[in-house]
């Protein structure tokens, strides 16, 4: 755990690439493309909206998709057997599945290397109002401590007992749970106090943000256009 763990101004994962362009720019056209994609169900539209994902794929943990897909399946197989007509219940669940696909490559591009400091810049450059601003943050962190201790405690256990099998695993990782629960629920109490002794949430006001440059709006611009041809494929094709 990191020691500024009750400070806003965390690092972002990669300053090379997330200081190209303003966070608000970065956020705002991930956004307006995960609506795009969230919104399209037919085959053409899905195809053109595949483009940002194919170009960002090397960019992502194939571990995680895998991951991510195997709910996908159980997804898919659900509901085959729960749609009144199974190929139609098969053909919506893979549809979901490429959109889920889709839009967590383009978010683990674009919108995670920000860290959280750009993050809430972008926040701030999106007039959110400040008390939202700190919460979304909060909340982020406290997802980022659950991770993070769910990680440690996976760890101790493999080290601890390697081959426990049956239903005495079950109750070890119920037990865990219970302890990770409560170890962020400390952590979330102590966020609240930092929070009070910084005089509130003005307290967390610590960079100054930048401004929208050209460059950024014609970014903008050019995903509103892409934005839009997927729309009309959508809608038209």
């Amino acid at each position: 755990m990191t020691r500024d763990i009750y400070s806003l101004e965390t690092p972002r994962e990669n300053l090379s690439q997330s200081a190209e362009r303003n966070p608000a720019a970065v956020l705002i056209s991930s956004l307006l493309y995960a609506l795009a994609v969230t919104l399209s169900t037919n085959i053409y539209s899905l195809l053109i909206a595949s483009i940002l994902p194919a170009r960002f794929i090397t960019r992502v943990k194939l571990s995680a998709l895998a991951k991510l897909n195997l709910i996908n399946a159980l997804m898919i197989l659900t509901l085959t057997l729960t749609w009144p007509d199974l190929y139609a219940g098969f053909i919506m669940g893979v549809i979901i599945s490429l959109r889920v696909n889709m839009i967590c490559i383009a978010f683990s591009a674009m919108v995670y290397p920000l860290g959280t400091s750009g993050i809430y810049e972008a926040l701030c450059v999106m007039r959110v109002p400040e008390k939202l601003r700190v919460m979304i943050i909060l909340t982020l962190r406290g997802i980022n401590i659950l991770r993070e201790r769910y990680e440690s405690a996976i760890i101790s256990v493999r080290l601890r007992a390697p081959d426990i099998r049956g239903l005495m695993r079950l109750k070890i990782f119920a037990a865990m749970m219970g302890m990770i629960l409560l170890q962020s629920h400390e952590r979330s109490d102590n966020m609240m106090k930092a929070v009070k002794c910084r005089g509130g949430f003005a307290g967390f006001i610590q960079s100054e943000t930048r401004g929208v440059s050209f460059g950024d709006v014609v970014y903008i611009l050019t995903f509103v256009v892409y934005i839009s041809i997927i729309a009309v494929m959508n809608y038209y094709a």
